[in-house]
């Protein structure tokens, strides 16, 4: 007994002498001071369906506790200004645009005024059957099937809503005169919802690629609503801007409702590295354009002024530096006619002339060569053979005001040129920047070599019971159509 009451008093001491904590050395105030600033929640080693809830579910509290999470975002850096950026840029264009509606519709009118097309009646469906489709496959987007019908129901719901009522209040009448509900374009609208529906669920979860596949198709459309003569280009723009925003507004409302029920896990993208990869790629380009030819400059004192050129291009490549590709484009020159002759007699009865732009499409394919410059930067060209097709067009006389009430018309053409369809050939290519592994954005030159015949037509009477001129051929002439282009392109690459 005494030996362990010594032992228990042996046990006490050591505890004061050599157990104590002093609670004034710097190093314990320094550990007892520390605060979390940003907790780690989230093992990486972990797999991410384990954590994925449990994390969400203990980010907010232990925020609260860190001062870079409790501030507050620029308005700019908020959601309701992200998904704004889009639609309000789409509307802005539409009301800048309706100044030029009517110029658009003449190019429709000359290049194609036959045209007439029903696919867009179908395609404007094509991305949202495509998240169906994909999600049938076991192909996972960012919600279960279920929570995306609910988003895309209600998406639907508001921009059917919306549109009708613009377009029965606004009254607008279509280009081709069949009825008084043009504006704003129901289909552009509903392809757009669609897009942004597949953007949401793939683009956003998975890769950008599927955005880009269902924005194309949402933008051809458009382009058929104006090329099927139902719809100006400002329709067509609001049209888009509608069904974006209505789509983001549908998300902002299940995401407050839901939460994350029917979210699933995180997407971790695998595949290879762009530069492991083969460098096929399809592109949009859109640039400046001056002639190299004839249209400089004609001894009829016709000239062309600069012009523009779009295109879609695309390749195929077997390794990693040599593929197979083409380009579909268009480029359009407006013409100065301010050195044309005109007879004496003509001049009593005309105030001014003005000369259509003159355009070509083109059909290209051939070789394209890549080669990796580092650094994220790449060089793409290209040497593409096939032919063109040049657009009908007229010098036109715009009558005096005596005239035009004789005739009935204010404007009568005077001359027409008609060019042939051609061998043309083009070389170049683009110097492109990775933005990521998917997405590249370009500067590109080209030189379109193109020398068509082109039949000439003077107007040698006009009757003003059929507003019908009388045309007499006059002569068969050479016509080097030459001209560079250089712009930016942005890359998809696949």
């Amino acid at each position: 007994m005494k030996k362990t009451i010594a032992l228990l008093s042996l046990l006490l001491f050591a505890q004061q002498s050599f157990f104590a904590i002093d609670y004034n050395n710097e190093k314990i105030k320094a550990v007892c001071n520390l605060k979390l600033e940003k907790p780690s929640l989230i093992n990486n080693k972990q797999p991410e369906v384990f954590n994925y809830y449990k994390s969400f579910q203990l980010i907010p509290p232990l925020s609260i506790i860190t001062t870079e999470e409790s501030e507050k975002k620029p308005w700019y850096n908020t959601r309701a200004a992200r998904i704004s950026y889009a639609p309000v840029a789409f509307f802005a264009l539409g009301a800048y645009s309706w100044q030029y509606r009517e110029d658009v519709r003449e190019l429709r009118n000359r290049y194609i005024p036959d045209y007439e097309n029903r696919l867009d009646d179908y395609i404007q469906y094509t991305p949202a059957l495509a998240v169906y489709g994909l999600n049938l496959a076991g192909v996972q987007g960012k919600h279960s099937l279920k929570r995306a019908t609910v988003n895309y129901a209600l998406a639907g719901l508001m921009t059917f809503g919306v549109v009708t009522t613009m377009k029965y209040s606004i009254g607008e009448m279509r280009p081709d005169g069949s009825s008084k509900n043009s504006f704003p374009s129901g289909h552009t609208a509903n392809a757009f919802m669609n897009a942004t529906f597949f953007h949401k669920e793939f683009g956003q979860y998975r890769s950008p690629l599927y955005s880009f596949f269902g924005y194309s198709v949402a933008t051809w459309t458009g382009v058929m609503r104006q090329l099927n003569n139902r719809h100006w280009m400002p329709d067509v723009l609001v049209g888009a801007g509608i069904g974006i925003l209505m789509t983001e507004l549908a998300y902002v409302i299940t995401d407050s409702k839901f939460g994350n029920k029917g979210l699933n896990p995180p997407y971790s993208y695998t595949s290879k590295p762009f530069t492991e990869r083969k460098p096929t790629f399809i592109n949009a380009k859109l640039g400046y354009a001056w002639a190299a030819g004839d249209l400089t400059e004609t001894t009829d004192g016709i000239y062309a002024r600069t012009g523009f050129s779009a295109g879609l291009e695309g390749a195929y490549f077997f390794n990693k530096w040599m593929g197979l590709g083409g380009q579909l484009s268009i480029s359009s020159f407006p013409i100065s006619n301010k050195n044309l002759v005109i007879d004496e007699e003509l001049k009593l009865i005309i105030d001014d002339t003005y000369t259509q732009a003159m355009g070509a499409s083109y059909f290209l394919a051939g070789p394209y060569f890549h080669l990796d410059l580092g650094g994220e930067f790449g060089l793409m060209l290209n040497a593409t053979a096939g032919y063109s097709r040049g657009a009908d067009g007229q010098v036109v006389a715009v009558l005096t005001e005596e005239v035009a009430d004789a005739l009935d018309t204010k404007e009568l053409p005077i001359l027409q040129y008609r060019p042939k369809d051609a061998f043309a050939w083009s070389a170049g290519g683009q110097i492109m920047k990775r933005l990521n592994d998917r997405i590249a954005l370009g500067i590109y030159s080209q030189f379109n070599a193109n020398q068509p015949n082109m039949d000439i037509w003077e107007i040698s009477d006009y009757d003003p019971n059929t507003k019908k001129a009388q045309q007499a051929f006059t002569e068969t002439v050479d016509f080097d159509f030459s001209h560079w282009t250089i712009g930016f392109t942005i890359n998809a690459l696949l």
